[in-house]
């Protein structure tokens, strides 16, 4: 790796918006089919979907409280009676009863039970949506990772070559008589340096392959062959404010927050309805009988009747439960307001991320076309003994560190992007393009 391949690379840089063109697209839709398929496999996907299936059993229970209940009771025993007036009875007896319970009213307990199913579920389904957008911005932010990382791998490794070549030709020098040994010992420090700063790279990546590799359970066969989605700039909203009222109308986080809060509500309402009030319902029974009640023989028993069934206790509980589950809908609805604090901040933050990433990028693209112009310069000056070796050595590690600097920040807008498109609750699978 040459000199020319560091330059092609600084300069490539530049174009960095305009590179993608249609083979990119084509990269970055299979990208989407990668992320498609690992928001079906994925565990936590997985128990976010368990999650949604059994609110929904549980809102198929709340629903079907509406309807009877049958009990069925049978038992053998042995029963004796005394009698001051008759003859005592000694004979085993054995009943069957069937009981059919339909509920007629009570206060509207039955009805909020079934509200909070419905908000369990409705939970469970936002969850399982944040859950997804969670694990498309990490798997985001893995594949841009490594990519960057295989960047700065190439540099370093492209930086080490050339000092290395520069350390052999000033080696020349001293062996033909034309050069300085402070010369080469400078020029054998660089190449230390630059030795350091690629093993710290290669650490670096191997960091980020295995990153890759938790997230989409594979590593990738060719880092070479990834390529970096578009920045999903036109997603975004003109301005922060506007940015913090999308979020605030679509964030999956203030959304359960709310959940949790209407749910605290409904308890309330239960709580009372529970505590104060009795419960009425329709009985039906039919018994069957033999050898019972001192009577020898087969009887049978139909009953129907209406039963209002209260319970409260003497020393106030109900009252208790009622003023705590208040206090708990306090506490939520504080809590709402909390988060909508904490979106907007972290929407801002995020906003902020991504204006200081592009004007970080721009900068650092300009400093790393600098450096590869002056390292040129700084060769041939070299060449023709106007320039010292410490100038084109400096000039090396300057132009690695402006790569890698440009190249990890062009990844951080890409990933400040989708982190904004994140926090604002509107991440899909649809934003990378």
């Amino acid at each position: 790796m040459n000199f020319r391949f560091m330059r092609c690379a600084a300069i490539a840089l530049v174009g960095f918006g305009a590179s993608f063109g249609v083979s990119a697209s084509v990269q970055a839709e299979s990208l989407q089919e990668t992320i498609s398929a690992l928001l079906k496999s994925h565990q936590r996907i997985q128990a976010a979907k368990a999650d949604v299936a059994s609110a929904g059993e549980g809102f198929h229970v709340a629903r079907k409280a509406y309807l009877p209940t049958l009990d069925i009771t049978a038992f053998y025993g042995f029963e004796e009676q005394r009698k001051h007036e008759s003859d005592d009875t000694h004979m085993p007896t054995r009943e069957l009863d069937f009981k059919v319970t339909q509920l007629v009213y009570d206060f509207g307990s039955t009805l909020i039970g079934k509200e909070q199913a419905e908000l369990a579920v409705t939970q469970a389904e936002v969850i399982l949506d944040a859950t997804q957008q969670g694990l498309i911005l990490e798997a985001l932010s893995a594949h841009l990772g490594l990519i960057s990382a295989n960047e700065i791998v190439n540099f370093a490794k492209g930086s080490e070559a050339n000092i290395k070549r520069q350390t052999e030709l000033e080696d020349a020098r001293v062996q033909r008589g034309s050069g300085f040994s402070t010369d080469v010992l400078q020029a054998k420090a660089q190449l230390a340096g630059a030795q350091a700063r690629r093993v710290q790279a290669e650490g670096a990546l191997h960091q980020a392959r295995y990153r890759y590799q938790a997230v989409f359970g594979v590593a990738p066969e060719k880092i070479t062959g990834l390529k970096k989605p578009r920045v999903p700039l036109d997603l975004l909203p003109g301005s922060m404010e506007a940015a913090v009222d999308m979020a605030l109308n679509s964030s999956k986080q203030l959304e359960v927050t709310q959940i949790v809060s209407d749910v605290a509500r409904a308890q309330t309402k239960k709580a009372r309805a529970d505590g104060l009030f009795p419960v009425i319902n329709l009985i039906g029974e039919n018994k069957l009988k033999k050898d019972n009640g001192g009577t020898v023989g087969f009887k049978g028993e139909q009953i129907i009747r209406l039963e209002a069934t209260y319970s409260f206790n003497l020393w106030g509980s109900s009252l208790n439960t009622i003023e705590a589950s208040k206090h708990a809908y306090l506490a939520s609805s504080s809590r709402v307001m909390d988060a909508k604090n904490i979106i907007s901040e972290q929407v801002r933050a995020a906003w902020q991320q991504l204006q200081t990433s592009r004007e970080n990028a721009q900068f650092l693209r300009n400093q790393a076309n600098i450096a590869s112009e002056f390292l040129e310069l700084a060769r041939k000056e070299r060449r023709l003994g106007r320039r010292s070796l410490i100038d084109v050595l400096a000039g090396e590690t300057a132009l690695i560190n402006a790569s890698s600097d440009a190249a990890s920040a062009e990844s951080n807008i890409s990933v400040a992007a989708f982190t904004l498109l994140g926090v604002m609750g509107t991440l899909n699978l649809d934003a990378i393009q």
